[in-house]
C-alpha cells in the first residue's frame, strides 16, 4: 500500500523526471517487471516509451504516479524522490490521461472538471472544444448536463477517451503522462487530435506509451523496453537504422500499430 512519507511541499520545482536504476516486482516472489531502469525526461521534452506488450511500460507509468513504489532505485521529479512528496502534490503535478478512461456517475461537466475543480463553465467548453469532444457533448439528451452514468457506458471507447483528454488540457499540469491515450479514436480522428495534443505538450514534460507509429514519431526520443529492461534510447531514423529491438518491432507492425 502506498503511504505519503512525509508532507514536503516544493517552493519550486523543475519538472523533468528521472528513473534511476528503478526495479519493480509485484510481489516478493514475483518476477521482476522492471530490472534497472534508468532514463531522463528533460523539461518540455516529449519522451515515448516503446516495446511489447508486457515489457513494463505501463509499469513506469505507475511508478510515476505512485499507484506502486519501486521496489529498488528512485523515481524522481526535479531531482526529488516522488516519495518525499505528499500524493496530493504528486499528482496535482501530472495530467494523466490513460487508455481504460474512468467517468463517474456524474454530468459530463463535473468529469471534465476532476481536472480543475474550480472551472468555469467557459473553461470546460474551452477544453473540450480543444479535444474534438464538444460537438457528440452537445448532442448529448441534455448536453454538458448529461448524466454518464455508470463508467461512462453510454459513450463510445473514443468519445471516453477525448473526454480525458479535456480533463488533462483543463488541468494544465506541468507533466503530461499518456498511456495509449489514442488507441480508441479512428484514424481521422487521431490525426485531428494529434495536432491539439502537440498545442498541449508544448512546454511540458511528456511521457508517452503507445502503439501508434504516428504517436511514437512525434516523440523528440524514443525509449525502447526490452524483458523490463532499456534496450535502446534515441530518434526514431537512428534506432530504426541500428537493426536492433526497435527495428524489430517497426518490422511487426500492422496498419501503423507496433506490436
Amino acid at each position: 500500500m502506498v503511504v505519503d512519507h512525509s508532507d514536503f511541499v516544493p517552493d519550486k520545482l523543475e519538472a523533468w523526471i528521472n528513473f534511476k536504476n528503478v526495479d519493480f516486482q509485484y510481489g516478493e516472489n514475483l518476477p521482476q517487471v522492471s530490472k534497472k531502469v534508468s532514463f531522463r525526461i528533460n523539461k518540455g521534452e516529449t519522451v515515448a516509451l516503446v516495446g511489447h506488450s508486457g515489457v513494463g511500460k505501463s509499469t513506469c507509468a505507475n511508478l510515476l504516479l505512485r499507484f506502486w513504489d519501486a521496489s529498488g532505485g528512485v523515481v524522481e521529479i526535479g531531482g526529488y524522490n516522488i516519495r518525499d512528496f505528499t500524493q496530493q502534490t504528486l499528482r496535482e503535478m501530472i495530467s494523466y490521461v490513460p487508455q481504460d478512461v474512468y467517468l463517474f456517475n456524474m454530468s459530463v461537466a463535473e468529469n471534465i472538471k476532476l481536472g480543475k475543480p474550480d472551472a468555469s463553465e467557459e473553461e470546460i467548453k474551452r477544453a473540450a472544444k480543444e479535444a474534438l469532444a464538444h460537438e457528440f457533448i452537445e448532442k448529448l439528451p441534455e448536453g454538458y448536463d448529461t448524466n454518464l452514468g455508470e463508467r461512462g457506458s453510454q459513450l463510445s471507447g473514443g468519445q471516453r477517451q477525448r473526454i480525458a483528454i479535456a480533463r488533462a488540457l483543463l488541468k494544465n499540469a506541468p507533466i503530461l503522462l499518456m498511456d495509449e491515450a489514442v488507441s480508441n479514436l479512428d484514424t481521422q480522428n487521431e490525426r485531428e487530435l494529434q495536432e491539439i495534443l502537440l498545442k498541449l505538450r508544448k512546454d511540458k514534460t511528456t511521457l508517452i506509451i503507445s502503439h501508434r507509429l504516428s504517436t511514437i514519431l512525434s516523440a523528440d526520443r524514443i525509449i525502447v523496453l526490452d524483458k523490463g529492461e532499456v534496450a535502446e534510447v534515441g530518434r526514431h531514423d537512428e534506432l530504426a537504422k541500428k537493426g536492433g529491438t526497435y527495428y524489430r518491432l517497426l518490422g511487426s507492425q500492422r496498419d501503423g500499430i507496433v506490436a
